[in-house]
């Protein structure tokens, strides 16, 4: 079996795995939270087995998890969180880093999750902060994206916003719904991480469609930021790791996953673009200095 080099310090002499991390591939967000969890847990002997973006081994790995005698699993990334719940029912699953969470129906009392969504309250904060006129946020997702607009309509009212929220069917209808909120007199487009209407085509086409509709965009990635999009925002790996390991410790062994279906992130990794914000004739205080990055 592969494991991951970085873990394998944590396995060497060890009989059997405290916790098994179950890996979607190697992309940085799955790795990162690997790691975070690998250092905030140094007394751990933890195994890693990576499915390497495929389903090609799932079965040797799946036996593999099985046989460690280990109960606690921790699946990084929607493909590990999707084998964890076809096949790793007797055990007691974690996931991260996934956002589609109600289209694959991915909690059960032995399996639930932490969220994958930077915390909104301080993603809305930062961008009133910048924008003290901001009042009206649109939003589009799919059809199966209820609590992460529940928790956007949270935020949104905590931090003296509004959100309008419109559902698209697919990627190729984003510009109608888009249409729609700019119908609706929003000021802002919060870019929603909902991969079942975001094809890279889509995020493309909502980035110029709010350039020439005078949008502001706050994405979910500091790469957009070169499109023109005016705040990002990005989880903390070592957040993730921490309630990922709380929900294990707080959860006794006979009863499954203890607490809420989805633990939210209470930190946000924001990155305001001083091009966008020139262009919308917003200062970046100090204060905001003091609570985000500047690019």
């Amino acid at each position: 079996m592969r494991f991951l080099l970085f873990l394998l310090i944590f396995v060497a002499g060890a009989a059997r795995a405290d916790i098994v991390l179950l890996l979607s591939d190697e992309k940085a967000p799955v790795m990162g939270v690997a790691r975070a969890i690998a250092a905030a847990a140094p007394d751990a002997r933890i195994e890693a087995y990576n499915l390497g973006g495929n389903r090609s081994r799932e079965s040797e790995i799946v036996q593999s998890v099985l046989a460690s005698g280990k109960r606690n699993v921790v699946a990084i990334g929607l493909l590990a969180a999707q084998v964890a719940r076809e096949r790793l029912s007797s055990r007691r699953v974690v996931f991260c880093q996934v956002l589609n969470v109600e289209e694959f129906d991915l909690v059960t009392p032995w399996m639930k999750g932490v969220s994958g969504i930077p915390s909104l309250v301080r993603q809305f904060g930062a961008w009133k902060m910048l924008d003290p006129n901001l009042r009206r946020i649109g939003v589009i997702t799919g059809r199966q994206t209820r609590y992460m607009v529940q928790e956007a309509e949270a935020a949104a009212r905590r931090t003296g916003l509004e959100i309008v929220h419109v559902e698209s069917p697919s990627d190729r209808a984003v510009l109608f719904a888009a249409q729609d909120l700019v119908d609706r007199k929003i000021q802002g487009l919060w870019l929603a991480p909902d991969s079942s209407i975001l094809s890279q085509r889509a995020i493309l086409d909502l980035m110029s469609f709010a350039a020439k509709n005078n949008l502001q965009v706050l994405s979910f990635s500091p790469a957009l930021l070169k499109e023109g999009a005016l705040l990002s925002a990005t989880p903390d790996f070592h957040e993730i790791a921490s309630l990922v390991l709380e929900r294990l410790r707080r959860s006794p062994e006979a009863q499954g996953i203890a607490g809420e279906p989805m633990t939210p992130l209470n930190t946000a990794r924001i990155v305001v673009g001083s091009g966008a914000a020139a262009r919308f004739g917003l200062t970046i205080t100090p204060r905001l200095r003091e609570q985000a990055d500047v690019q």
